[in-house]
């Protein structure tokens, strides 16, 4: 089934609340959606930056521990009576087993979701620059979407996370462990957003690999 046109497009998130007084208006959060495939980037404020870093080795253990908080996915996004369900195909983060589904209320390019099985709301604004080319690319090892002037490009890692533990978990463990190798694996699933120049070149502008971001796909 087709999505609306009306959720098409590139969506940025303003703000994120939850019951228990929690609110989060800084973390980068940008989600790419077709008519059928959709993709997600989620970069904190505070992620490390490591000028002149080129790989996951450039960066300290405590680093690496802090660019596992990112969160992206991607998949199929289902639509019906007010709610939306998101199926994560790739996903950053290990598998949670908890659905992700929220009724959504539209007014223009204005979206305010709120959480079915977790409680949150977020306040989500179409940029009107992505109004224009719907586009979804599946490969075996990922995904490229664009909507108009902009673009999310993901290749999966070469293996699968173990389900019930957070990113920060798996990668705390290896370091603990003395395995920077199995740390960085585990980190080495790229997701990247972009804009679509006026030289068409497609430039990313946010990464799961920080060190991408200035360059061009």
């Amino acid at each position: 089934m087709s999505v609306p046109a009306d959720l098409t497009g590139l969506w940025r998130r303003e703000l994120i609340t939850t019951p228990d007084g929690g609110r989060d208006e800084t973390t980068t959060v940008v989600w790419l959606q077709t008519s059928s495939w959709y993709a997600d980037l989620r970069v904190p404020a505070d992620r490390p930056a490591r000028p002149g870093a080129t790989c996951f080795a450039d960066y300290s253990d405590a680093e690496l521990l802090d660019l596992a908080a990112v969160q992206g996915f991607a998949g199929e996004l289902s639509v019906g009576d007010g709610v939306c369900f998101w199926r994560r195909d790739l996903d950053y983060q290990p598998p949670s087993g908890v659905p992700d589904e929220g009724a959504f209320r539209l007014d223009g390019d204005l979206m305010i979701e709120d959480g079915i099985h977790t409680p949150y709301q977020e306040i989500w604004r179409r940029d009107p620059q992505s109004r224009g080319d719907l586009q979804a690319w599946r490969r075996e090892d990922g995904l490229r979407v664009r909507a108009g002037g902009y673009f999310m490009d993901i290749t999966e890692r070469e293996f699968p996370l173990p389900p019930g533990a957070t990113l920060a978990e798996i990668v705390q463990a290896a370091l603990a462990a003395g395995d920077r190798a199995t740390a960085i694996d585990a980190l080495s699933m790229r997701i990247s957003f972009g804009v679509i120049g006026p030289d068409g070149a497609w430039r990313i502008t946010a990464s799961t690999w920080p060190w991408l971001e200035g360059r061009t796909v």
